[in-house]
């Protein structure tokens, strides 16, 4: 499975480089919070998965980020891991090394980083939904290519990987994949 490109052009922004400008400029100016609590207990990673690219921060982060994105509904279902979108993601990125660096060190900027580099003071996974919702929104709007580039990243690798999953068919009308199941050709042929 290869990532959408929406994912691939997001990664580019968000290069090695100047994260760690960005990082650095933070740092220098105190804006970094200086430790760290551990990942809540409700986004952190179920005790059996092995996480191969991502870190249970960054799962955490991304789970956190993806029930926001995916708006109420599919918010529901991710909160309730019927869709673990951080555990897709982390299989996607595996296979995709050059892809997996920047968007981890993207998760560590959406989690750690404070204001003004992100609109917050506290963890995202600590905030309320509200809270959240107003961080993502900061970062669609935001002036800085790289900020923008932040969130369509995380939008990019949420979306793929939240509708590409079954239990999200009945949200998004897609019957599966023809020639599979119970969706026959016969069945994509009608019209």
């Amino acid at each position: 499975m290869s990532p959408p490109s929406d994912l691939q052009r997001a990664a580019a922004v968000l290069d090695r480089r100047a994260f760690l400008k960005v990082a650095g400029f933070a740092a220098a100016a105190g804006l970094l919070p200086a430790g760290c609590g551990g990942v809540p207990d409700l986004l952190a990673p179920p005790p059996d998965l092995r996480l191969a690219a991502l870190s249970p921060r960054a799962y955490a982060t991304l789970n956190a980020a993806a029930a926001r994105i995916v708006g109420p509904r599919g918010g529901t279902l991710v909160e309730r891991r019927t869709v673990d979108v951080a555990a897709l993601a982390d299989q996607l990125l595996a296979h995709s090394p050059t892809l997996a660096g920047p968007l981890s060190q993207g998760l560590a900027v959406l989690e750690f980083g404070v204001w003004p580099l992100v609109a917050k003071l506290r963890p995202f996974t600590s905030l309320s939904k509200e809270a959240q919702d107003h961080v993502l929104a900061d970062l669609v709007r935001s002036h800085l290519e790289t900020k923008r580039a932040l969130y369509g990243a995380v939008r990019a690798l949420v979306l793929s990987t939240f509708y590409g999953a079954p239990a999200t068919r009945l949200l998004s009308g897609y019957p599966g994949p023809f020639g599979f199941g119970a969706v026959t050709i016969a069945d994509g042929l009608e019209s």
